[in-house]
């Protein structure tokens, strides 16, 4: 499959269907997954089965939950990606076909089906209950609604597994980029250079906490009721700790590079002053006709103190205390979830 799409929206391009516009995008991947549940409709009721497939409150949320939401996050990053690694030309000292490399990096690995699917392999087989379906259709000979549901686990998971490289992909993406040579003008609007780079990683992170949410909310309900301190020693802080760190180590790689960039401009700033030094002394000591030389001497020195302000008020970091706010509120949604569940499994046991 080529690589300059992602897989989802490559089969959805065969559709009959060239509208644009974000609600119509939606409105069509909530009709192909609702296709999807009646096919589900169709084989039970061939088997007879049709009223345990309708009253099964389970497979919706697998229908709607993170199925709608993979599809639409395939669609906004298959729609922005490539404009949002452009828009980082300017930040960086490569090259046009350096770049162009870079470009055609980044868009090998996000688009690639192979991890999508690999992934999907994996969780198949550890984590669902298809390879002993297989088997027992094997011994036992197929039945409509078993191989549907056999085909609709893989199908699923196939999509978890778009979900999860996407997040991946996204993530490397940015380390990939925070990790070139840049060329930037230290100055106090810095952070306005990285907006895009900023935005990319939210995506990444809304990406993480939602997988984490999803995963406690499928995995925790109707379970025994914990103290907070069993919640605080349980897996779910250290998810939160890894996805928090992943986010923040490709800006950390950039803060080191400004840094390096400012210690450098102010060194240079340092020996202008120097030379501007050398300058006024050497004027003051043969005041007659060094006029010009005196003028030239001061204005060389007016431009190095403002030079010298901006660069000591650029920032050091690349994202500013609205990143952190809008990160620290995806990070209450796993934990939001969390504490919705361990409530709801106090009022059963009441």
């Amino acid at each position: 499959m080529p690589r300059d799409r992602i897989w989802t929206e490559k089969l959805i391009g065969y559709l009959p269907f060239d509208g644009d516009l974000l609600t119509h995008q939606m409105a069509l991947r909530f009709a192909l997954l609702l296709l999807l549940w009646l096919t589900g409709l169709v084989a039970y009721s061939l088997d007879g089965l049709a009223g345990e497939y309708v009253s099964n409150i389970q497979i919706y949320p697998a229908f709607f939950g993170p199925g709608l939401i993979i599809l639409f996050g395939s669609y906004m990053i298959q729609k922005s990606l490539p404009d949002t690694v452009a828009s980082f030309k300017a930040l960086t000292s490569l090259d046009d076909p350096s770049f162009r490399r870079l470009t055609e990096r980044i868009k090998g690995y996000s688009f690639s089906f192979a991890p999508c699917a690999l992934i999907a392999l994996v969780l198949v087989s550890t984590v669902t209950d298809v390879p002993r379906q297989v088997q027992l259709m094997m011994a036992e000979g197929p039945t409509i609604h078993t191989l549907w549901e056999v085909v609709f686990v893989s199908v699923m998971y196939l999509l978890i597994g778009t979900g999860v490289w996407l997040g991946v992909s996204i993530w490397l993406t940015v380390l990939l980029i925070s990790r070139q040579p840049l060329r930037v003008e230290l100055s106090p609007g810095l952070i306005e250079n990285f907006r895009e780079l900023s935005m990319l990683a939210m995506w990444f992170s809304l990406f993480y906490f939602i997988a984490v949410s999803i995963g406690v909310a499928t995995s925790v309900p109707g379970g025994p009721a914990f103290s907070l301190l069993e919640i605080l020693l349980s897996p779910l802080p250290v998810f939160i700790g890894i996805g928090v760190a992943s986010v923040l180590l490709p800006f950390y790689n950039i803060h080191r590079a400004l840094l390096r960039l400012k210690r450098k401009e102010l060194d240079e700033i340092a020996a202008g002053y120097e030379a501007v030094r050398g300058q006024l002394e050497g004027a003051l000591e043969r005041p007659e006709g060094e006029e010009s030389r005196l003028i030239a001497a001061m204005g060389r020195l007016l431009s190095l103190q403002m030079r010298e302000r901006e660069v000591r008020e650029a920032p050091e970091w690349p994202i500013d205390v609205g990143f952190v706010s809008r990160l620290l509120s995806l990070v209450l949604i796993p934990a939001i979830v969390r504490v919705s569940v361990e409530l709801f499994n106090r009022a059963l046991i009441k």
